[in-house]
């Protein structure tokens, strides 16, 4: 035993404290998901999929060196995207307002 860990058992022992040597190994059981937590966890796993493919499909566009394909990828992205930004945008909105307002 080092002269390090027999000072630390002293000064537990001085202040009245066994000190006991032993080893086990513990088994801690971790609580399972709840359903939600799990569909949560898939839904942002898929759009984070999906921003990635579409990070690849740009960036493969942009090494080509043609602008002209390059803008009609962002102008076909952002036409298919803006509506869908703008609908949830507008929910969140009247969610907001709703509960701003029922306070």
């Amino acid at each position: 035993m080092t002269d390090t860990w027999r000072n630390f058992q002293q000064m537990f022992e001085k202040s009245g404290f066994d000190i006991y040597m032993h080893r086990e190994v513990v088994e801690v059981n971790i609580l399972e998901r709840n359903k939600a937590e799990r569909a949560s966890e898939s839904r942002w796993l898929m759009v984070n999929e999906l921003m990635e493919r579409t990070r690849d499909v740009y960036w493969r566009i942009e090494e080509k060196g043609n602008e002209n394909q390059t803008g009609a990828f962002i102008r076909n992205l952002k036409s298919c995207l803006e509506p869908i930004l703008h609908n949830a945008k507008s929910k969140y909105k009247v969610a907001n307002n709703f509960y701003l307002t029922n306070k």
